[in-house]
């Protein structure tokens, strides 16, 4: 089944959702109304000139599509009065951080750097280390920087983990050989290949230099397998139509899922109230019941992505528990969202374990304690089929 893409789809949820969780003026729900009802408009007529059914589309525009269509504006409070909030210009950036990053991505390219994988991850934990300091000495809000700051800030920590930096390294050994095939009887790009997962727009970006070429991909495609490179580098190189595949893979869960931490990553601010459900309260239950109010509150927020296998995340190095959106609906019942909870708060309490050399999150300890939640059972079955899983 190929998958249709509606542009803005994510956004759209994600923007009145978090509306919706704050008391809105009169207008400014009418507003919201006239938006989701265009929104559904649009994949309805979209749909239908396919000929087909909103299966069809990508699991976060599903998702979110899905979101919008429960929603009840007749059910929703308003007031007369609109409320101003304060805007903070992204104006806040780090001098040297670019420069910094870009060594980092060169240095990651190397086809030596499997053998000095220790040094570059640490090097990539103390840049994100540094950071996090200098945001903490300077009182910095996450609204104040600028979108690139928190693009290097995301991807500095996503790839302080060690799983996900022995993941890129991964990526980068299977891609580099399938894309410098392809460019041995090229005429405008020669070996060698630089290869860069960073942030990015475009599904592709190629430069020629005199002495090789720099291919820089979307990070979330550290996730594909070799035959998606072959097609990404076929695109590229010798004009193979296979935009469609392409685009598919990079909507899965798995590449959406990389997205959504590196995202949370870059920076969240607290949100605790969703249009359903109270993360504080949610907080505040499983502390008291659990952990006998031992543990100190993180930040707590909802997600932007409404996704579809992972439901929460605990941010270490920030001390944020954030939630997926997809559980901020009326017939998600509360002990499923306090289970999610209550996973990430272990994140917290316990901490990680090693084995071999290896940072594990889910120990054996992790998993026993996981399942002292009083509903465990009744809570994965439901999470099991929100996920779509057998």
């Amino acid at each position: 089944m190929h998958r249709l893409r509606v542009q803005g789809l994510v956004r759209t949820a994600d923007r009145v959702r978090r509306e919706l969780a704050i008391l809105l003026s009169h207008g400014r729900k009418e507003t919201l109304a006239r938006m989701v009802s265009e929104a559904i408009c649009q994949v309805d007529r979209l749909v239908a000139d396919h000929q087909t059914t909103v299966r069809a589309l990508p699991s976060p525009s599903r998702r979110a599509y899905e979101f919008l269509r429960g929603l009840d504006f007749r059910q929703i409070e308003s007031t007369a009065v609109e409320s101003e909030g304060a805007r903070l210009r992204e104006s806040v950036s780090f001098g040297g951080l670019a420069a910094q990053w870009e060594r980092i991505l060169n240095a990651l390219a190397d086809p030596n750097a499997p053998s000095r994988a220790d040094r570059q991850h640490g090097s990539i934990a103390n840049s994100s280390r540094n950071i996090e300091r200098q945001i903490e000495a300077a009182g910095l809000r996450v609204c104040e920087l600028t979108p690139r700051t928190r693009l290097a800030r995301g991807w500095l920590a996503y790839f302080s983990q060690r799983e996900n930096f022995d993941a890129y390294l991964a990526a980068v050994a299977c891609a580099r050989p399938i894309f410098e095939g392809l460019l041995q009887a090229h005429a405008r790009f020669k070996p060698p290949v630089i290869l860069h997962f960073r942030p990015l727009r475009a599904l592709y970006q190629v430069r020629g230099y005199r002495d090789g070429s720099r291919v820089v991909l979307p990070t979330p495609m550290i996730a594909l397998a070799a035959e998606m490179f072959e097609a990404v580098a076929g695109m590229a190189f010798n004009n193979v139509r296979a935009r469609q595949e392409i685009i598919e893979a990079t909507l899965s869960d798995d590449c959406q899922e990389i997205q959504a931490e590196v995202d949370a990553l870059g920076g969240v601010e607290e949100q605790v109230v969703g249009i359903s459900h109270d993360l504080a309260a949610s907080f505040e239950r499983m502390n008291r019941r659990y952990f006998d109010n031992a543990l100190a509150r993180p930040r707590l927020t909802w997600s932007r992505m409404f996704t579809g296998r992972k439901f929460g995340h605990y941010d270490r190095v920030r001390g944020v528990v954030m939630i997926s959106s997809t559980l901020d609906r009326p017939e998600v019942p509360d002990y499923v969202v306090d289970s999610v909870m209550h996973h990430e708060l272990l994140h917290q309490q316990l901490g990680v374990g090693w084995s071999n050399g290896r940072m594990l999150a889910h120990t054996a300890a992790f998993r026993k304690a996981e399942r002292q939640f009083e509903r465990y059972a009744e809570a994965e079955a439901f999470l099991k089929r929100l996920a779509g899983v057998p």
